[in-house]
């Protein structure tokens, strides 16, 4: 099958930035729905390049490297699932397409969308049914989502183990609504979806359970650095006996440690905390700038919790 099909039509004609667009997580329980745009070189065909569902996860890795190499620009765009509760999962993939194309340092002269419809109006565009199937452009699209989304989903398998995120990256298996029904729902659910609006925790749901609030806690801020684009290096650190929750990278790979306060922690001197971290680093023989943030998380039953950078 020739993938660049459509490409070469438009390349022919004049066109020179062609954008593929595609998304990956509509259909999940939990997690974002995430967007790319790529736009490749002219006629440049890269071996491999397929649908992201009919390819490995390894050769999906692989691809994903070579596209951001290869590709004169790549864009992503990524709706969280409050945004996708509060204005339907349809709109937040249509936000997420809008957001990939205004993360690109290219303006595309052309753009192809695997679907039938969107609200993209700014660029002339074509809709191809099954693209990623049948343009390389849209199938290295879908690649760089599926990829993309996948990384997030597994950094939130760190702070909720119990569901598995890892193995079904938030799609209704078996083994994920039987954790719901068991566990309740986390921070990162789509309440949106029946199943987890039916399984909402509530505040007594925490009040009795062991560390139910500290637990809340720890799991509320992970999820917030994530979604700041940092990775989690290390959870719960016991430092000359004091605990830090966090040890995150960011894209620069430097780290961000994080304290949670609860009721039980004593008055945080900040000396104390350079000199415990200073520890820390030395232990693991790390060398890179780092920041600490403390936290400070209140919980009052019918409200949302209130989180503080202490």
């Amino acid at each position: 099958m020739d993938l660049i099909k459509y490409e070469k039509k438009y390349w022919d004609e004049g066109f020179q930035k062609i954008v593929g667009i595609d998304e990956a997580g509509r259909g999940p329980l939990a997690g974002p729905v995430v967007a790319a745009s790529v736009i490749l070189k002219p006629y440049e065909i890269i071996e491999g390049v397929k649908d992201s569902k009919k390819l490995s996860s390894k050769k999906r890795k692989d691809l994903f490297n070579q596209i951001y190499e290869k590709a004169l620009s790549v864009g992503v765009g990524i709706v969280d699932e409050d945004i996708i509760d509060e204005i339907n999962i349809l709109k937040a993939t249509f936000l997420a397409m809008k957001k990939s194309l205004g993360n690109l340092n290219l303006k595309p002269d052309k753009v192809l969308i695997d679907g039938p419809y969107s609200d993209i109006t700014i660029y002339p565009t074509d809709y191809i049914v099954n693209g990623d199937n049948i343009s390389q452009s849209i199938a290295a699209a879908s690649i760089i989502a599926k990829v993309t989304r996948d990384k997030i989903m597994y950094e939130y398998d760190k702070i909720f183990p119990d569901y598995k995120f890892i193995n079904h990256k938030g799609y209704g298996t078996k083994y994920h609504i039987e954790q719901l029904e068991l566990k309740k729902s986390t921070p990162i659910h789509r309440r949106s979806f029946k199943i987890v609006k039916n399984n909402m925790p509530n505040y007594d749901f925490y009040l009795n359970k062991k560390n139910g609030f500290k637990n809340l806690a720890h799991q509320i801020v992970g999820v917030k650095y994530i979604k700041k684009h940092f990775a989690i290096v290390e959870q719960n650190i016991s430092v000359s006996g004091n605990n830090i929750n966090y040890c995150f990278i960011d894209l620069n790979n430097n780290y961000k440690f994080v304290m949670i306060l609860d009721n039980s922690s004593k008055n945080i001197i900040k000396d104390d905390i350079k000199n415990l971290l200073q520890d820390y680093l030395n232990q693991n023989n790390l060398q890179n700038n780092y920041t600490i943030d403390v936290i400070s998380l209140k919980f009052i039953k019918g409200k949302k919790p209130i989180l503080k950078i202490v």
